[in-house]
Protein backbone atom coordinates (compact mmCIF):
# COMPACT_ATOMS: atom_id res chain seq x y z
CA UNK A 1 0.00 0.00 0.00
CA UNK A 2 1.86 3.64 -0.63
CA UNK A 3 0.13 6.37 1.38
CA UNK A 4 1.57 8.66 0.62
CA UNK A 5 4.06 10.10 -1.87
CA UNK A 6 6.05 12.87 -3.75
CA UNK A 7 4.67 14.91 -6.69
CA UNK A 8 5.31 18.35 -8.36
CA UNK A 9 3.37 20.96 -9.84
CA UNK A 10 3.74 21.51 -13.39
CA UNK A 11 3.01 25.02 -15.28
CA UNK A 12 2.67 24.96 -19.08
CA UNK A 13 1.18 28.64 -20.04
CA UNK A 14 -1.76 29.23 -18.00
CA UNK A 15 -2.26 25.38 -17.05
CA UNK A 16 -1.45 23.39 -13.91
CA UNK A 17 -1.51 19.98 -13.06
CA UNK A 18 -0.07 17.42 -10.77
CA UNK A 19 0.98 13.70 -12.02
CA UNK A 20 0.60 10.79 -9.62
CA UNK A 21 3.44 8.00 -9.39
CA UNK A 22 1.40 5.04 -11.15
CA UNK A 23 2.12 2.75 -8.12
CA UNK A 24 0.47 5.73 -5.90
CA UNK A 25 -2.63 6.04 -8.48
CA UNK A 26 -3.19 2.47 -8.83
CA UNK A 27 -3.07 1.55 -4.96
CA UNK A 28 -6.11 -0.11 -4.33
CA UNK A 29 -6.77 2.37 -1.66
CA UNK A 30 -6.86 5.05 -4.16
CA UNK A 31 -10.09 6.73 -4.43
CA UNK A 32 -10.37 8.29 -7.96
CA UNK A 33 -10.73 6.98 -11.22
CA UNK A 34 -9.49 8.00 -14.90
CA UNK A 35 -11.77 10.86 -16.29
CA UNK A 36 -13.79 11.07 -13.01
CA UNK A 37 -15.34 14.78 -12.26
CA UNK A 38 -13.32 16.11 -8.58
CA UNK A 39 -13.31 18.97 -6.45
CA UNK A 40 -10.25 21.01 -5.15
CA UNK A 41 -9.98 23.51 -2.44
CA UNK A 42 -7.92 25.31 -0.60
CA UNK A 43 -7.78 25.25 3.22
CA UNK A 44 -4.99 26.86 4.68
CA UNK A 45 -2.04 25.45 3.54
CA UNK A 46 -3.49 22.37 1.78
CA UNK A 47 -5.32 21.31 -1.38
CA UNK A 48 -7.66 18.97 -0.47
CA UNK A 49 -9.17 16.95 -3.61
CA UNK A 50 -12.77 15.20 -3.39
CA UNK A 51 -15.37 13.10 -5.58
CA UNK A 52 -17.78 15.41 -6.99
CA UNK A 53 -21.00 13.62 -5.78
Amino acid sequence: MVSQTKVKLYEVKSRHSINFPSDFARDSAFPFKPGEELIARIEGEKVVIEKDD
